[in-house]
């Protein structure tokens, strides 16, 4: 052997037997994961009576005797004896060779297969917890692992994030201590009862709740629970949770929308059925009052009926008017002059109510992409409702600025607010806490904002007052010199 091979295989051992024992154990030599264990070891045959006729590894020499492989190699390291009956008696067995016989040189052989084996399927394993970690860690939804008592096992990191904790700090903790604790979540009221306790005592299931978030928002939850493993009781729970608020959102949009479509094909029909024989009572109301010939008690019963006919009126033409589409011209508003034109209107009857107003406005507010007059009514629309809400008086607070890349414009009050179970439904069409009117104020705001490609927003307490915030794009230099822009 040259001195290249000697540093490449610093171990040498030699094989002893019949050419089936030897293309076995060569087999076995050449199997996977075999060469980085005997990278270092170098094999050689010794096969008496057909070395030819043996097919092993191209690394692998065969010679017709053990005397001749010795006297080819005289370094060997050790002799491993397939054959179970001995070396030949006049072998010359290098000084400090060790000589290993068949029944060791079989267990060496399952040994080493067993442990590349395990070997194997370790790499396997990691490779698949790698995997499954990283699934598991870039889930959307909350997922957590807990034992049979509810206690967390594990917890990804959405759920984490939502905690703002690590996860040493959650391990070992009541799974819904850890999950109704995240993002400062409440109940709704007091009746309210968590899911938790239920899911988890059981075979698992599902349920679905609401909590209020950190800045008063109501938002819906769907938790399902799976058992895994364990006959009778499970030995590990997985509960998986996730935010569904814009899901919900989207449903009730939906159900709105077909809402508003049979609103439509009604007013048509309102407008048309009952406009006219409206109007003929009207008129024949005013020209009672302006008869001589009715006393006292009945002239004011007549102006009963021609109040209410013109209140009916006012209510058909806000159906109407909320069944058509918006005709919106968006353009440069300037929010701030938008205001003050606004309250110069309104603030001779505020004045006259005991209502105090405070204006806040921001001097470096950018236009918002909008239209002027669509956005006045909405503005009237909120103003009004503050009146309404403090008949006895009170304080308007009109503020405009920026919020999150949005011209915003909130309106609050100090009335008597809105409660939280009715939060979810001031922008449905005639929706009212109120004796008078259609209840199609907010709904017609919402609609002006979600066609200019705002949003708005409502926060409310009760005894405490409303507040209401129109977002409305901000009006971009460049739209000035694109041709088609609306």
């Amino acid at each position: 052997m040259s001195g290249d091979d000697a540093a490449r295989w610093p171990y040498r051992i030699a094989l002893y037997g019949l050419g089936p024992d030897i293309e076995s154990f060569c087999s076995f030599l050449c199997g996977p994961g075999m060469d980085e264990i005997f990278s270092e070891v170098h094999f050689a045959g010794a096969a008496p009576g057909g070395p030819g006729q043996i097919s092993v590894g191209p690394d692998i020499p065969v010679y017709a005797s053990l005397a001749a492989l010795l006297a080819a190699a005289p370094d060997v390291n050790g002799i491993i004896d397939l054959t179970g009956q001995g070396l030949p008696p006049d072998t010359p067995v290098p000084a400090g060779a060790t000589v290993m016989d068949r029944r060791t040189a079989m267990l060496l052989k399952t040994t080493v297969t067993t442990a590349s084996l395990c070997e194997s399927c370790r790499l396997d394993l990691t490779r698949a917890r790698i995997y499954l970690d990283a699934v598991f860690d870039h889930l959307d939804a909350e997922v957590v692992l807990a034992d049979p008592d509810g206690k967390v096992e594990d917890i990804n990191r959405a759920a984490r994030r939502r905690t703002g904790k690590a996860k040493e700090d959650l391990l070992g903790l009541s799974c819904d201590a850890v999950l109704d604790d995240l993002q400062n979540l409440r109940p709704t009221d007091s009746d309210d009862v968590s899911p938790w306790s239920a899911l988890v005592s059981g075979k698992g299931g599902s349920a679905e709740y609401s909590r209020m978030d950190a800045e008063d928002r109501l938002r819906y939850f769907r938790v399902v629970a799976h058992a895994v493993g364990g006959e009778g009781r499970p030995a590990h729970m997985v509960i998986i949770r996730r935010d569904v608020t814009h899901d919900v959102f989207m449903e009730r949009r939906l159900q709105k929308t077909e809402r508003l479509a049979a609103i439509g094909e009604l007013s048509m029909f309102i407008s048309h059925e009952i406009r006219n024989p409206l109007f003929a009572i009207a008129g024949f109301a005013n020209s009672l009052l302006r008869s001589s010939g009715i006393d006292a008690a009945a002239r004011e019963k007549v102006s009963i009926i021609l109040q209410e006919s013109n209140r009916l009126d006012t209510i058909l033409k806000s159906i109407v008017n909320f069944s058509r589409p918006t005709q919106a011209t968006p353009g440069e508003v300037d929010i701030n002059l938008m205001v003050r034109q606004t309250l110069d209107i309104m603030r001779m009857g505020m004045d006259k109510q005991g209502v105090e107003i405070t204006i806040t406005t921001s001097d470096s507010l950018p236009k918002a992409r909008g239209d002027t007059e669509l956005l006045k009514q909405c503005l009237l629309n909120l103003i009004k409702n503050s009146m309404e809400a403090m008949p006895q008086g009170g304080r308007l607070t009109v503020t405009t600025g920026m919020r999150r890349g949005s011209v915003y414009l909130a309106v609050a009050d100090t009335g008597h607010g809105i409660a939280k179970e009715h939060l979810a439904q001031v922008f449905n069409p005639f929706f009212s806490t109120r004796d008078k009117g259609a209840g199609l104020g907010l709904a017609m705001t919402k609609k002006i904002l979600d066609d200019l490609g705002g949003s708005v927003e409502i926060k409310s307490q009760v005894g405490q007052g409303t507040t209401v915030t129109l977002l409305l794009p901000p009006f971009f230099a460049l739209e000035k010199d694109m041709p088609h822009a609306e």
